[in-house]
């Protein structure tokens, strides 16, 4: 299948060399400080409405080629004024200093461009030209390194999908919007499901790999995920509506609405989202709906913003890995009733506060509510072979406050914050129809204070980053002992604290290269499922709950690369190397809802090399892309049945991964698009039993879009060869015999399409 990649490759390098750069003429300039008229580093320089940029040297200076007459520059540094000028040659831009209120809120778990860490920040203008509505599990594994993703409707549109980043699952993944923890503080999971399609308000997504730098949240173990909602401190007044349809009767509309600055002080955004799906596994349909909110004050230095959504979805459940023997006969079996059902909703309400007390200090808080919960709805056939259904309910409420402090003198950026939340969280259990009566009712409780640290020392062409931050919390659960059957013993408490250390250096070796190294380590709790070894407490697990015998994890991560900056070229280069202790893997034994059982593994480590590009060789063509060659091992480990393995590979986790895109523009405003992925094998269990494998994939995607002033197109076309591959799955025992015998797959659909109408007011 690698060999298909290859030969799209070759046809996108015909392309490319048919290509001309003709007519082209070079202008040069230079950017300064308005104010001391010192040059300005690192500076972006780029053509508006087209993607070719450049930037600035050691001296401020650079140069572009450009094509026609009449083009305007735009020209922008994090920390001033972004300015557009028309291009000409010898130019001198000037910018002054300014701090945007609504970027300040993201300062403090950010990384900047030149940061010594592996990063990919994807702004709303790619964004926009490839989101259709899929949820960020799906649409950030084309657009970053090191991360595939499996659906369990067989679609990337609606219903439950999870990622894996580096080959680690995404419950170690830290994510937060606009500094908002969005995990799951108890079982660290983020279920995109509950709010689909609110990533059309967002502004950016940045993307951390490895210990990256402090967040907050639960760990940032195998990266951190950060979103930020749009900006509407300048955006313009007006709206938008889109239309989607495609395959599986799958259906989207969403609306928003911006006001624009009312007399120079408030503006407000909203909107709203509505997708209906069938799904392409059997009975895995979806109805979700999301509205989002967000609006404020500007004043000189003072900025009070509320953002908001409220979502909620109900899906058909494929949560069951299916045999290939079943899939093979029928790639869209699924193994849940048809009754099997989940309504679950999620919102989140933050207030935030920002203060600029001078160009060198400002200062930003934010008091924030977030909650989900919903039914879950299980089938099964009673003792008279009639069915009978089990609701497993889950209800959390999530209260926090943080406050950050950032202080820029030039050559030192110090930040400093902390971060403190109350998580409560219910599981009940009922059978139908007395869903008011649980038979089974458990309560929790998370309490969690953090602090962090930074620090920046920038002098000529080095900067020096260091980080440190801490975070101790209390884990309380209140076991329902009516339930477990012994006499009550109290609350089952655990606690931890951990101090976690990242340092770094980055060297400009010329104006358009940095190199960087930098080495962290980072600690992680285990969950409840971990701590219970299975969803409930029961007799026969509760000792195992109240001793302390699951361990925390840790890695210890250590990444080098470089970035280089290019006209016409982008690209970064990254290796890493993370050294686990004790880490929490599966072992293959399936809990419930395909959920494996999890334990310690002393000694572990992943490496490998990613590598990222944007390549524009004109006007009209565009090549855009990222891999990744990973490898690992873990030295020892011993199943729940006793068995002790040497030097295996972890699960889930393939050597190779290959994204490749390339859009082609023959004429304004119309763009035909070709992606391609490609994932190698990876073991679904930890023995590594060469029957148990996830076979590698390739599948190609193309898309044609047009844009108009107000309404625009795109028409995808997704698994051009329309081939059966699987992307995530799990062991299976087809025969009931308490072992697992066939490998179980989640299939992904069929060709399919879809079809997005936009029309802007």
């Amino acid at each position: 299948m690698f060999s298909k990649l290859l030969r799209s490759t070759v046809f996108l390098c015909f392309v490319f060399f048919f290509s001309t750069s003709l007519f082209a003429q070079t202008i040069t300039g230079k950017v300064l400080n308005e104010q001391t008229e010192e040059p300005i580093v690192g500076a972006n320089v780029y053509v508006v409405d087209a993607s070719k940029g450049t930037v600035t040297g050691t001296d401020g200076s650079f140069s572009l080629d450009l094509q026609g007459d009449s083009q305007i520059l735009t020209i922008s540094y994090v920390g001033y004024k972004t300015k557009e000028v028309e291009a000409k040659n010898d130019l001198t831009v000037y910018l002054s200093p300014s701090v945007s209120l609504e970027e300040i809120v993201i300062q403090g778990i950010r990384s900047e461009e030149n940061d010594p860490v592996a990063q990919s920040t994807v702004q709303k203008k790619e964004l926009e030209e490839v989101y259709n509505g899929e949820q960020p599990t799906f649409y950030l594994e084309n657009l970053t390194p090191a991360i595939f993703s499996y659906s369990e409707s067989g679609t990337k549109l609606t219903n439950y999908g999870s990622m894996r980043l580096r080959g680690i699952s995404q419950e170690r993944i830290n994510m937060t919007l606009n500094g908002v923890p969005l995990n799951d503080m108890i079982d660290h999971g983020v279920f995109f499901s509950n709010f689909t399609d609110i990533s059309d308000s967002f502004e950016s997504v940045q993307v951390q790999r490895g210990v990256g730098t402090s967040s907050n949240g639960v760990a940032s173990y195998a990266g951190s995920i950060n979103f930020e909602s749009v900006n509407i401190e300048d955006r313009e007044q007006g709206g938008q509506l889109e239309f989607g349809a495609g395959s599986f009767d799958s259906y989207r509309m969403n609306t928003s609405l911006s006001s624009g600055m009312i007399n120079d002080k408030w503006s407000f955004y909203g909107s709203y989202s509505r997708i209906l799906s069938d799904g392409y596994r059997n009975h895995t349909g979806t109805n979700a709906n999301s509205l989002f909110f967000s609006g404020g004050y500007f004043g000189e230095n003072d900025m009070i913003k509320l953002n908001a959504f409220d979502a909620g979805s109900k899906n058909g459940l494929g949560y069951s890995a299916v045999a290939e023997s079943d899939l093979e006969n029928d790639p869209r079996t699924n193994y849940l009733n048809k009754n099997d059902k989940d309504d679950f909703g999620q919102r989140l309400v933050q207030l935030q506060h920002t203060h600029i007390f001078s160009d060198e200090f400002s200062t930003t808080a934010s008091l924030y509510y977030g909650g989900a919960g919903g039914d879950y709805l299980y089938t099964y056939p009673d003792t008279d072979s009639t069915l009978a259904q089990i609701n497993y309910p889950l209800y959390n409420d999530h209260y926090g406050l943080m406050i950050n402090g950032f202080w820029d003198s030039g050559d030192w950026e110090i930040s400093s914050g902390f971060h403190g939340y109350i998580f409560d969280r219910e599981n009940e259990e009922s059978f139908a129809p007395n869903f008011e009566n649980p038979y089974y009712y458990e309560t929790s409780n998370k309490k969690e204070f953090s602090w962090f640290a930074k620090a920046e020392w920038s002098h000529n062409n080095v900067k020096v980053f260091g980080d440190l931050q801490l975070r101790t919390f209390k884990l309380t659960i209140h076991p329902d002992y009516n339930f477990i059957g012994i006499p009550p013993e109290g609350s089952i408490v655990k606690d931890w604290t951990f101090l976690n250390p990242k340092i770094g250096v980055s060297y400009l070796l010329s104006e358009n290269i940095t190199a960087y190294v930098s080495a962290g380590r980072m600690g992680r709790e285990p969950t409840r499922i971990d701590i219970f070894g299975g969803l409930r407490l029961e007799e026969v697990n509760y000792e195992q709950a109240r001793a302390d015998n699951f361990d925390p994890e840790y890695v210890n991560d250590y990444e080098g690369g470089l970035k280089l900056n290019y006209q016409n070229l982008a690209l970064q280069a990254n290796y890493f190397y993370m050294d686990f202790e004790d880490e929490i893997a599966p072992i293959g034994e399936i809990i419930a809802f395909g959920v494996q059982k999890r334990k310690n593994i002393p000694n572990s480590y992943r490496t490998g090399f990613e590598l990222q590009w944007n390549y524009l060789p004109t006007d009209f063509l565009t090549f855009q892309g990222n891999m990744t060659y990973m490898q690992g091992q873990i030295d020892s480990f011993t199943t729940g049945a006793g068995n002790t393995y040497t030097d295996k590979s972890p699960i889930l986790s393939p050597n190779w991964i290959v994204n490749s895109r390339v859009d082609f523009t023959p004429f304004d405003n119309f763009t035909i698009g070709l992606t391609g992925k490609y994932v190698s094998e990876s073991f679904l269990e930890l023995t590594n039993d060469p029957e148990m494998v996830l076979p590698s994939y390739t599948v190609f995607d193309a898309s044609i879009s047009y844009e108009l002033e107000r309404l625009s197109f795109r028409l995808e076309f997704n698994n051009l060869e329309n081939e059966v591959y699987y992307s995530g799955g799990t062991p299976v025992d087809t025969n009931s015999d308490g072992a697992n015998d066939e490998p179980g797959y989640f299939v992904n659909a069929d060709r399919n399409f879809f079809f997005t109408l936009q029309y802007k007011l």
